[in-house]
């Protein structure tokens, strides 16, 4: 199973690219590899909305403080 452990998103010439790090852990729960890190074009408009909705939300908290 892979567990996905963070990632973050950032625009790029190319879009919205999301860099992510995931452990890979067995039937037994041992710990196989770790910090594994793989990264994306955000493409699917769901997780495209989803990333907008945090971008607003953090907006809105900046501009609290």
């Amino acid at each position: 199973m892979k567990k996905l452990t963070a990632f973050t998103v950032h625009t790029t010439a190319e879009g919205k690219r999301c860099a992510y790090m995931y452990s890979v852990i067995d039937a037994d729960g041992n710990i196989t590899e770790a910090n594994k890190r793989a990264n994306c074009v955000l493409l699917d408009e769901e997780a495209l909305a989803a990333v907008q909705q945090l971008e607003s939300f953090l907006d809105r908290r900046l501009a609290e403080e």
